[in-house]
């Protein structure tokens, strides 16, 4: 593409729309899904936009670039992929209608356009939506909205991903997930924590309905038990988690300690090591000698094999293990077989040590999620929607301090040292200095119901872009007017997606909250989802720094690999030879 100037953002916004083509049947919670089939017959059925995107083959440079872009934002927050498409082809169409009038430097005027956006999101948008829009919200929906904050945050995240229905089997379970492992004593450190963890905090089951997941206590193994027997005594179980190399077996000698030994004599010294540390469990990576199993039952010990190293790690960090001759001792409160589907998996009861712990410390309660569906699609679908529900809320988590102090006047001299950070023991300030220093516990719904009050989330439905809108038109900036009813413009094309069906109600519904800004507050039920400024911001900032990324581009350049070219050369070369 080159010389043309109209013709390359012409281009741009035609497989911008083409993207959006796509995901937009799939856009809301009352999308459907998009089925893809391959020439081996596999079937993929998702609604999952990030799911969609790189189930597309896509050879053209300028929709690998956009999609790039989407997945690098949704890295951070694992929201928005479908209102990012949205939000930069309705700003593609602005920007080319508005530069249609330079004829022959349309594409320096797009690129001007897109510059002085990016140059307004970074100058004053964070002021309008911290500034104007956090407080609107929290003024109109913190006292009328009912409901439970946290199950509002998930459900309306989880409506655009899997559904209504679905999204209101797996919300409260997610919920009870989150809680257990909460137990009441944080809110973000349980959620940093499973954001990092959540591949060996979760297992599937195949063939079942969404309906039988549920959530387990402890650490479920991804395996068996090879030998069990049923232990129901009160007293802490030992738990013996041998290593790696332990067995290793080299024709019919074991090496064991950095020395060799006949095998039986050694599997004798390791049962003797066992039986004088108390152990009672016996887990492993690899396969047991048939000797030391023998032995085992005998004993009346519980054997896992071939389990997971890095669960394995996981278990020894929870339970706080320590170093032993032969691997490493941990303690648990059981161990149990759980069965659902034909599926069965060791599972190891693993409750924080009743030590005394200082202020501020954070004690995890382990549990195991455990995700049922019918088939392998949906089945990734909910995984991977539950993952980033957490990546969600540690997005949030790790947001609220920043916003914090967005919402601070601009004079203020308050120390940012002093400001209380994010925390999942939230501090109070107290007159005694002594007593200053201590941090006092609250419920973790009850810092949730903070940040609402304090309008970090919003009700979902077009919300926040009908308020965002409202203010844009309405703020005097130093930025041209042109620029902002830009934005405004393309901040109103998702609640006009979502109201498509029948825009007669998206017209009620903004002249309702319009209605709501002039006259107060008002008693009105509202939705019992919810979702964050802070993530809708992050958006808006990924696209328009997108946008620059596109318009930016002078000329698209199409070259061969080394090999295409050799095999070129060979092929016209044997061509010619067969004429001669």
């Amino acid at each position: 593409m080159a010389g043309d100037d109209s013709g390359y953002v012409r281009s741009t916004l035609a497989v911008v729309s083409a993207l959006e083509a796509v995901v937009l049947r799939s856009f809301g919670p009352n999308g459907g899904m998009v089925l893809f089939t391959r020439d081996t017959g596999e079937v993929l059925l998702t609604r999952h936009g990030q799911r969609i995107l790189k189930s597309l083959h896509l050879d053209n440079p300028i929709a690998r670039m956009v999609v790039d872009c989407i997945q690098a934002h949704c890295t951070w927050t694992a929201d928005g992929s479908k209102s990012f498409l949205l939000l930069l082809g309705s700003l593609l169409r602005g920007i080319h209608a508005h530069s249609k009038s330079c004829r022959e430097m349309s594409n320096a005027r797009a690129r001007q356009l897109a510059n002085q956006l990016l140059r307004l999101c970074h100058d004053g948008l964070e002021d309008v939506v911290m500034r104007r829009v956090a407080p609107c919200v929290s003024s109109l929906y913190s006292s009328s909205y009912h409901g439970d904050t946290l199950t509002g945050l998930v459900s309306g995240y989880m409506a655009g991903r899997v559904g209504i229905g679905q999204a209101d089997v797996l919300t409260p379970i997610i919920c009870q997930f989150y809680q257990k492992w909460n137990a009441g004593r944080g809110m973000a450190e349980p959620i940093r924590f499973i954001h990092s963890h959540f591949p060996l905090l979760h297992s599937t089951v195949l063939g079942l309905p969404i309906g039988r997941s549920c959530v387990q206590e402890g650490l479920l193994l991804d395996c068996d038990w090879t030998v069990f027997f049923d232990r129901k005594s009160e007293e802490p179980i030992r738990v013996m988690a041998f290593g790696g190399d332990v067995f290793a077996e080299d024709e019919d000698v074991s090496v064991f300690e950095n020395y060799v030994y006949d095998s039986h004599a050694s599997v004798r010294r390791l049962c003797v090591c066992l039986e004088e540390l108390g152990v009672c469990v016996l887990l492993s990576p690899v396969k047991c000698p048939d000797l030391l199993l023998q032995w085992a039952r005998q004993k009346q010990l519980c054997v896992a094999e071939c389990v997971d190293p890095p669960l394995l790690d996981l278990l020894c960090h929870l339970s706080q293990s320590r170093a032993a001759p032969v691997g490493r001792v941990a303690t648990v409160t059981s161990v149990n077989r759980v069965v659902l589907g034909g599926h069965r998996w060791a599972q190891v009861g693993v409750t924080p040590p009743h030590t005394p712990h200082p202020p501020g410390d954070h004690v995890l309660h382990p549990h195991t999620l455990l995700l049922c569906a019918p088939g392998p699609g949906p089945l990734d679908q909910c995984v991977n929607a539950c993952q980033g529900v957490f990546t969600m809320l540690r997005s949030v988590c790790e947001d609220e301090h920043t916003l914090t102090a967005l919402k601070q006047p601009r004079n203020s001299h308050t120390d940012q040292s002093e400001e209380t950070p994010l925390n999942p023991v939230q501090s109070h300030p107290s007159t005694d200095e002594s007593e200053s220093t201590l941090p006092v516990l609250t419920p973790p719904s009850d810092q949730w119901h903070k940040l609402l009050c304090s309008g970090h989330f919003v009700p979902v439905g077009g919300v926040f872009e009908v308020l965002l809108h409202h203010f844009l038109l309405s703020s005097d900036w130093v930025a041209e007017p042109q620029v902002r009813c830009l934005l405004a413009e393309a901040v109103q094309s998702v609640p006009r997606t979502l109201y498509s069906h029948k825009p007669r109600l998206f017209l009620q519904f903004q002249a309702s909250l319009l209605d709501m800004l002039r006259c107060g507050p008002s008693h009105k039920p509202w939705s019992d989802g919810l979702e964050s400024v802070s993530c809708k911001l992050q958006l808006l900032n990924s696209v328009l720094q997108c946008v620059c990324k596109l318009l930016s581009v002078d000329r698209v350049l199409h070259t061969r690999s080394l090999a295409n070219t050799h095999s070129h050369t060979t092929e016209k070369s044997h061509h010619e030879d067969d004429e001669d």
